[in-house]
């Protein structure tokens, strides 16, 4: 990596004639009083008056940065990152600082205090690497001296400070993930099982496709000297083809610690999994009909592993711990570790809101598809007319033929539901007919006399059920409402 064009900013001058912001610092700190403010604004005679003496701080207002802190990230770096023009380091800490430009979160990618005596002999610790970015988060550039190893700063590759051409703090997680489950790597012995728990985790709680899964362990393998590397690239694949998977309690019982220390590893991709004990018992809330959610269960099984059962619920008993708890055992036979009842609400109500719609929901369950069934029942009953004359006189549906829209009296609608032994309160019954039916209400006359009616534009009714002006059906005669 020897790749540096004559353009590469090494001076104070370079970088302001870059448009970029720099602080002056000495050992590592800036020399300024609010370095972050954003009217901040050194200029070079400033810079050549006061500051040559320090190391230069490119400020990353406009620019991100990649800080690698253990060695065995570079590993995974060519394997996720896919280009970078501007790499920098020193000499005891080579291609350390990746630079693009654009802006991102800050994250800060740390191994749980649990494994301190495993990262305790690293040099900088439990910290793997960092992304920096924001007018609050600083570099040391090239040509500048690191005060802690007393070593210059200097450019390994510089094409040109560039946007990255993908999802960078993505590609980032992946590179901090596969460093932590390689410097966490399981002895001999529990190696497969190791490796079948992280497929299983990734196959249950991301996306990635099941070849990814696969190269993503077998990278993790290899870095991490597995003899048996290449049993392990297969892993994505028959784990989610088996439906035999271990998990996260599974790498608690490797590791030796609780499931909280594995979800706080694997919550650097974006996996979520409440510290609350029992909460990773319950998975994603998909929502089926009206009234009606699958659970997505996670279970063990002496002889399959974890496994995921589906149990469906109303909403009432995603509300009551204990109706819940009762059902998955009656559905599922599960025995879910008991939450209290605020934890349970806090996790099932958080579930609730990032549930998804199933494929095959069934509308057909909706209580407002069963409101317009009951109005094209009662459209069926009486029928719809085609002289207005039978809306003003008969109170019965009026169908005008212009504007294909369909007028009711709403009295006579709700004595039809009451026959129906289908009772609810007029301002439900209003409010339906407004949301459900989108019906408008208008204040009419016939003959001087007041006529209020509701309207329906463009109403689903059959044809058989609208009454052409001149046509007799007998049943008129059966209904009997009164006037």
């Amino acid at each position: 990596m020897n790749k540096v064009n004559d353009n590469a900013p090494n001076t104070y001058e370079q970088w302001i004639d870059l448009g970029r912001i720099i602080i002056p610092c000495l050992k590592g700190r800036p020399e300024i009083k609010k370095w972050s403010d954003e009217n901040i604004n050194i200029s070079k005679e400033e810079w050549k008056n006061k500051y040559t003496h320090c190391a230069i701080a490119l400020r990353l207002d406009e620019d991100i940065d990649f800080d690698v802190d253990n060695p065995l990230v570079k590993r995974f770096i060519d394997k996720y990152i896919v280009s970078c023009g501007a790499v920098s380091g020193r000499e005891s800490n080579p291609s350390s600082h990746y630079l693009w430009k654009g802006k991102s979160n800050y994250a800060k990618f740390v191994l749980p205090k649990h494994f301190e005596s495993t990262y305790k002999e690293f040099p900088h610790g439990a910290t793997l690497c960092e992304i920096r970015s924001g007018s609050g988060h600083y570099t040391i550039v090239p040509n500048s001296l690191h005060f802690k190893a007393n070593e210059y700063v200097k450019w390994e590759r510089y094409e040109d400070i560039k946007n990255y051409p993908g999802d960078l703090e993505a590609d980032i997680r992946k590179v901090a993930l596969s460093t932590a489950l390689c410097v966490l790597y399981a002895s001999q012995g529990s190696r497969d099982e190791y490796c079948t728990a992280i497929a299983g985790i990734l196959n249950k709680h991301t996306d990635w496709k099941e070849q990814e899964i696969n190269e993503f362990i077998y990278n993790i393998a290899v870095e991490s000297n597995d003899d048996e590397a290449e049993s392990r690239a297969q892993k994505g694949s028959t784990s989610k083809n088996t439906g035999k998977t271990f998990g996260m309690p599974k790498l608690a019982d490797i590791w030796n610690c609780d499931v909280k220390v594995v979800a706080e590893i694997f919550s650097w991709i974006g996996i979520k999994n409440e510290s609350v004990k029992g909460a990773a018992s319950i998975g994603d809330i998909i929502e089926y009909g009206q009234d009606r959610y699958i659970v997505k269960v996670n279970a063990s099984d002496i002889e399959e592993g974890e496994k995921t059962i589906d149990i469906i619920v109303d909403g009432p008993t995603l509300m009551k711990p204990m109706a819940f708890y009762d059902e998955v055992m009656r559905q599922a036979s599960v025995f879910l570790p008991k939450m209290k009842p605020v934890d349970f609400e806090k996790i099932m109500r958080k579930k609730f809101d990032m549930r998804t719609k199933s494929e095959d929901y069934v509308e057909e369950s909706s209580e407002d598809l069963r409101f317009v069934k009951y109005f094209r029942s009662y459209i069926k009953k009486t029928k719809a007319y085609t002289k207005k004359e039978e809306l003003y006189i008969h109170k019965l549906p009026f169908f005008e033929i212009k504007d294909n829209s369909i007028y009711f009296n709403l009295d006579q609608f709700e004595d039809y539901l009451e026959l129906q032994k289908i009772n609810m309160k007029r301002v439900d019954l209003v409010m339906k007919v407004q949301r459900i039916l989108k019906a408008k209400k208008i204040n009419g006359k016939y003959k001087d006399q007041s006529c209020v009616y509701w309207k329906v534009n463009n109403p689903l009714i059959d044809r058989e059920d609208i009454l052409l002006e001149g046509e007799i059906i007998e049943e008129r005669e059966q209904i009997s409402y009164e006037a």
